[in-house]
């Protein structure tokens, strides 16, 4: 059986991340694609051979589609996966599911009045070295987990950027951007909700005036702890604590400041640039394109759980375990594509509508993870604990 797919929003997301991806796997079959710019539509669909829409409920109602991936801007999420819903079709929707506890109720109860399956991402909670530790700990071998610690310093608030991407209101910055990645993971690893949030986040750049910064300690539902830490000013990259291996499994080398000096030299003219490297046929795409043969396992930086009779990190190929006897490597649980970056995330839709397995990071899970990232922003507002 193949799922026919649709692509909603073909911006960096949509068209460079995930529709590669879903052109590739072997249970999907990409069919159509909407998103109102003509001119970047017109080229997408022409180069994948695919019907081209304006808009989702156009799509929706003419293209016969068992599954759409809503990649819309953040503010969009909420209206998109309703609509999807109430044309039963099946939804993997960007992170964040939404941008408050309000509208991811909506979806929620949209997504379970009509019966369709809904997963969120692609975030890093399903990566394969991440599923690799959490069957680690589910399996009882390396006992139940006391503490996750997740680092990562990028270069993320000086990429070109839209300005609803430095506004957090309307979802910029990165607690809803990047954070998501490091919550998911915690929560999939120790399989426990977050309950408890302290959190400090700020903007050092009032240039970039949205939280570029954040250190969060979370409880656990279980009692066990998790710390937070990111950063996304472009000064230390944490690559150097992973093998000097990119986020998406890209071989790298140090590269520190280089971003904000392309900023610097643009002289006013960002936009440009976001579409020429990080739009559909830019730089930025054929170079994920050239290096998917040797590409690493994906990651979120620099993570590490200590469990009761082991620490646990990803490295470049799996998880090493570090045990009582010493270290061994435990490679990374594969795909039914080709290792790719959102393969996980296909397979996790894909087994929930053939009746395999459900999904992990459905909607539920999804509004569970929005709330922890208003948790954070409400603490470091208030200086408080805040109680989920």
């Amino acid at each position: 059986m193949k799922i026919r797919f649709g692509i909603c929003g073909l911006g960096f997301a949509g068209s460079v991340l995930m529709a590669p991806d879903l052109k590739a796997h072997p249970n999907v079959e990409l069919v159509a694609a909407c998103d109102p710019n003509a001119d970047v539509r017109d080229r997408f669909t022409a180069d994948y051979r695919i019907a081209g829409f304006g808009s989702l409920g156009e799509m929706l109602r003419e293209a016969r589609l068992d599954a759409v991936y809503i990649a819309s801007p953040h503010q969009f999420h909420a209206e998109h996966v309703i609509e999807a819903a109430a044309h039963g079709v099946h939804v993997i929707v960007e992170k964040p599911l939404t941008l408050s506890a309000a509208d991811g109720e909506r979806i929620v109860e949209a997504v379970e009045k009509a019966g369709i399956h809904l997963v969120v991402g692609p975030s890093r909670g399903n990566d394969p070295v991440v599923r690799t530790m959490r069957d680690l700990v589910l399996s009882g071998e390396v006992g139940r987990v006391a503490m996750v610690n997740c680092w990562n310093y990028t270069d993320f608030l000086y990429r070109p950027r839209r300005p609803e991407e430095l506004d957090t209101s309307k979802g910029g910055g990165i607690i809803f951007n990047q954070l998501p990645h490091a919550i998911d993971s915690v929560k999939a690893i120790s399989n426990q909700k977050v309950v408890a949030v302290r959190a400090i986040a700020g903007s050092l750049d009032p240039q970039r005036p949205t939280e570029g910064h954040c250190a969060a300690f979370l409880t656990l539902a279980d009692g066990a702890a998790a710390s937070i830490v990111y950063s996304g000013y472009d000064h230390f990259d944490s690559d150097e604590l992973q093998f000097w291996i990119g986020e998406v499994g890209n071989p790298k080398t140090a590269s520190h400041g280089s971003a904000r000096k392309v900023l610097r030299e643009l002289k006013g003219r960002e936009q440009d640039l976001r579409v020429q490297r990080y739009g559909y046929g830019g730089p930025v795409a054929q170079g994920l394109a050239s290096l998917q043969a040797k590409r690493k396992q994906s990651h979120f930086g620099m993570m590490l759980a200590t469990c009761e009779r082991a620490d646990l990190r990803p490295s470049p190929d799996g998880v090493l375990v570090y045990g009582d006897e010493g270290v061994r490597e435990v490679p990374a649980v594969r795909t039914r594509g080709d290792n790719r970056l959102s393969d996980t995330t296909i397979d996790e839709l894909y087994d929930a509508v053939t009746g395999r397995a459900p999904v992990l990071r459905d909607a539920r899970w999804g509004l569970d993870t929005v709330r922890v990232c208003q948790a954070l922003l409400d603490s470091s507002r208030t200086g408080e604990q805040i109680t989920l």
